[in-house]
This record gives C-alpha cells, structure tokens and sequence, in this order.
C-alpha cells in the first residue's frame, strides 16, 4: 500500500490535555477577532466562480442568503475559521455565494435548496456536501480532515503515541504488514469519513503491541477512566468494519452531541445527561457529573446505556429546560424510541440516578408519542405503521425493515406510490423483510428517526441496537434493492411483481425523485437551522 505523507499534521499532533486538542492550539492562534476586518473569506459570483474554484486544491464553500438569519450566524464564525487556516498556513481556501444576489445561478446549479448550504470542492468539482456543526472550531476541524492523506502512515512509536492523543474524537490505527480485505476496507473507509475521524496506518506491528490485521479505535485522552479500556479493537469482518467505527464513540458515557447522537439514540434504553459540559472552564463540575455515570454504567451496563451532552443538546431533546443553563437534565429515551424528560425538581444525586435507573429497568418510566393515528388493519403488502406499531414492524430484531415516512399531502410521495407497491410485491416471497411507510405528520417519530423531508426512507437491518440507514440513491426498483442487499450480508430475495405492477414496453415510470418541506429543519438532526431556498424568513 502506498500512501503520500501528511507534513501538517506533524505540526499539530502534540499530546492534548483534558478537552484541549489540537484544533483548539490552532484556533488560539487567532485573538482579537473582528468580523469583517480583513476577511480571508474568498467571495464568488456567477462570473467568476468556475474560473476561481479551479485555482483552489481545496475549497470549502458557504452558499448563503443574506436575509437568511441562520446565514448570518454563520458568517461570522465561517470568517473566523478561514483566517485560523490563513494564519496556519492550511491549504483550503474558504470561499461565499450570495445565493439572492450575483451568485444565484451558480446557488441553483450547485442544488442548493435551503440556506446556508456547505460544500467541499476539489479543484473546482463538488466532492461533498458539509451536515455537520457550524462553530468555528467544527468548520476549522472539518478542513484540516479533508486535506492530505485519508489514512496517515506513521513510521515509528513516537508518533503513533502523538497520534493517538490527537483529538477529541476516536483515533483510528490500522495495522496491516500486507494488503488484506480488511486493509482495503480500512483504507475505503477513511476516505469516506475522513471529515468526522483521523485514521493513521501501520505496516509494522510492533509499533501498536504486536497487533496485526487489525483496527485499533482510541478513546481521546479526555475520556479516558478506570472503568473501561481506551483502546477497542476490531478483526472480525471487513463487512463489519463501518459499524465497529461509528459505534466506537458510544463508551459507557461517551459525549453525544448533534453530530453523532443517531449513534447513541441506537442504543436502547437511554439516559441523556445534559449540563454546561466543559472540561476546562467548568473541569470540576464535569467530572463530577461524569464519575458517577461512569459507576451507574459499570453496574448497569448490560441494562442500560448512558451519555452525557452540552447545553445545546438540552435544548435539543428537552425544549422546556432550554433556558436551563445549570442545571442537570435527565432525558430517558426508551426501548421503543420514545422521550420521557425526568422532572427538573428531582435533583442530580447518585441515589437519584440509581433510582431512574431503576425506574426504567422496571418500566415505571416510559416515554409516549406526543401525536399517533389509530393503529389500521392491514390489507396490503406494504403495511401502514402507525406510532404504537413501530416496534413490531420497524424495530423487530428478528426481520430488516424498509420504512418510508411520507406526507399525504406530498407530491413526491404520491408519485412513488405505485413504485414502493412494486417493490413489495417483487419482496412477497422474502420473509425477512418488511416494507412499511407511516404518515409522519400524523405520528411521531421515534429516535433515531427524523424526517428533514418528504418521504424520508431508512433501512433498518435485523437485530438489537442496529442503527437505522437514511436511504441514499436512485428511487427506482433497482435503487432500493442495491442499497438493502448493499447493508446486509444476507442475500435477500426478490421475484417479478404481479401481474397488476407488470407495465407494458414504453410504460416504465420515471424515478419518484424530490423532496417536499418536511419537520423544520431547526429540529432536525444537523439542529443549527436553514432557511428555504426561496423563501425570505423575517
């Protein structure tokens, strides 16, 4: 395997201390800062986009509006993080459309349907589009990710040790002395998410404790505790591979936040621990909190799982205490997906704790469906869930589902009406699967599901505590049964649909592609808010 070298990041990995890592070093870097003085913010137009983008290796686009108020909370940090890069002498350029000014035909090519839209371009070509959080220290993060190698090969232990303290996400290290299925699989699965991960490599195994064919997965330094091991590690089935590293993060308490709770919500029943986290200005309180998850864990670990977050997830999962800015917020998502809020008045005691704990084990605490229709008789193959049937059609362990949240009121949805109806026919014979749809703005939705639009599809593959897949592809016949056989190891089985769904030469159906306005998108998953493409929001 031949991998190209990542000078930069030499300079930035020093061993962190506490929450401190080394993309906070770099954003100290830059004091002072006053929006609009000097930017480093590089502003395209309709005339001149192209032209400029095909100047830059890397290029990390904001298209906005400037009536957009998420927009203009925005720019102001997406400046601050370019002149971070500026002053580091980092390799991506930071670049503003004005989507409702002279950059609206290059907003409309690049598909821009809701603003502020992010996007990484290489060498004037859109390579991917940004979901994550909006603060200057993600969007400084997110460029030093995307630049250089995907997976960097460390040559000695010296810098292994600087590697694996690096940042304050999992580390992952494979050691591989030859080329195997499971190199290949680690090496494709760092450059698909290189943007939330680093991945360095090894080809000698003494540099990582005499493993080998193996993928290590570090804890970042803040984390660590005496009540688990830092370090997991992973040699089953390279199939297996994605799984191992988007559940690494989820340890006895890891840190959820907008980014990675679909991650934590998997796990089932839940206790979300919601403060000021901070493990520098807010150290003592922190720890505090955190000592005695990590106990209640230790002893109720095959029972319940539990995670702690900031502030802005106490707005995002209990609205009423969001301007509870001390206190501690209990959110109990139970086995079925559902929120229960612990009263604010039960105060964040160990003794407590272990009472919702026990109060959950037992089933005294439970959370409900804040709107459900009645549950409906099924006739056809596609079957209608309904809030209360979820369980037993979407989350039985024993079956993959294939679940479409929809408006009856969508266009979109009702063009793919008849095409989801072929789909299930041609799965009758597949007994191991289950295609179903629910009227999402009828019924609510359970974690980890969310609708930003309509329809909204997931695959869930069979068994406890699997997270649910967004469907991402073609809306056609062949799409959907690419993308289920692509999330399971087992062949699954389809045969010609019925004679009712068999069209005629020249009748084919065009893809049910689009998507109508869903759940706001201030409540969906990225949870920092976009506005319409246009559509002003005063």
């Amino acid at each position: 395997m031949i991998l190209r070298s990542l000078p930069l990041l030499l300079l930035l990995l020093t061993p962190s201390t506490h929450a401190k890592d080394d993309v906070d070093r770099l954003m100290d870097t830059v004091q002072g800062f006053i929006y609009g003085i000097n930017s480093k913010v590089v502003e395209y137009n309709d005339d001149t986009f192209k032209e400029g983008m095909a100047q830059h290796d890397t290029a990390f686009v904001e298209f906005v509006a400037p009536w957009c108020p998420h927009c203009k909370r925005l720019m102001p940090d997406f400046e601050r993080a370019a002149k971070v890069l500026d002053k580091n002498n980092i390799p991506v350029t930071f670049v503003k459309v004005n989507c409702d000014g002279p950059g609206y035909h290059t907003c409309a090519d690049a598909k821009c349907d809701i603003y502020p839209t992010l996007k990484l371009y290489r060498n004037g070509v859109e390579e991917r589009r940004y979901l994550g959080e909006r603060t200057p220290k993600d969007l400084v993060r997110y460029a030093l990710n995307m630049i250089g190698d995907h997976a960097k090969k460390l040559a000695n232990k010296e810098e292994v040790a600087k590697f694996t303290v690096s940042d304050s996400e999992y580390m992952f290290v494979g050691s591989f002395p030859e080329e195997t299925e499971l190199s290949r699989e680690f090496l494709a699965q760092a450059e698909k998410l290189r943007e939330f991960y680093r991945f360095g490599i090894v080809t000698d195994p003494a540099l990582v404790g005499g493993e080998k064919n193996v993928v290590l997965a570090y804890q970042p330094e803040f984390l660590r505790n005496k009540w688990e091991s830092h370090k997991k590690v992973f040699n089953g089935d390279p199939f297996d591979l994605e799984s191992f590293i988007q559940a690494a993060r989820v340890d006895l308490v890891g840190i959820i936040d907008r980014n990675n709770h679909e991650d934590f919500e998997a796990r089932r029943p839940l206790i979300i621990t919601t403060f000021d986290v901070d493990f520098e200005v807010n150290k003592k309180r922190t720890n505090y909190v955190r000592n005695r998850l990590l106990k209640a864990a230790s002893e109720y670990k095959d029972k319940v799982a539990f995670t702690m977050g900031g502030l802005n997830m106490t707005h995002y999962y209990a609205p009423d205490d969001r301007y509870n800015d001390t206190g501690v917020v209990m959110t109990v998502i139970d086995e079925e997906g559902w929120e229960y809020t612990v009263p604010k008045e039960i105060e964040f005691t160990f003794d407590n704790l272990k009472q919702v704990v026990e109060d959950v084990i037992s089933g005294k605490i439970k959370g409900k469906p804040y709107r459900e229709e009645e549950a409906p008789v099924q006739k056809k193959r596609v079957k209608r869930v309904v809030s209360s049937t979820f369980k037993d059609y979407v989350l039985n362990p024993d079956v993959h589902s294939l679940i479409e949240f929809y408006s009856p009121y969508c266009g979109h949805c009702k063009a793919l009406i008849p095409l989801y109806n072929e789909l299930a026919s041609r799965a009758r014979e597949e007994k191991g699967l289950v295609i179903a749809k629910m009227d999402a703005t009828a019924n609510s939705l359970p974690r980890p599901f969310n609708s930003r639009g309509f329809p909204t599809i997931y695959f869930v593959p069979k068994g406890k505590s699997v997270k649910p897949i967004k469907f991402e592809g073609d809306r056609t016949i062949e799409g959907f049964i690419e993308f289920m056989q692509k999330h399971t190891k087992e062949e699954l089985t389809f045969v010609e649909p019925e004679e009712k769904y068999l069209k005629k030469k020249g009748e084919e159906a065009p893809a049910a592609s689009g998507t109508c306005g869903g759940e706001t998108a201030a409540n969906a998953a990225g949870g920092e808010g976009q506005c319409s493409a246009g559509k002003q929001e005063l």
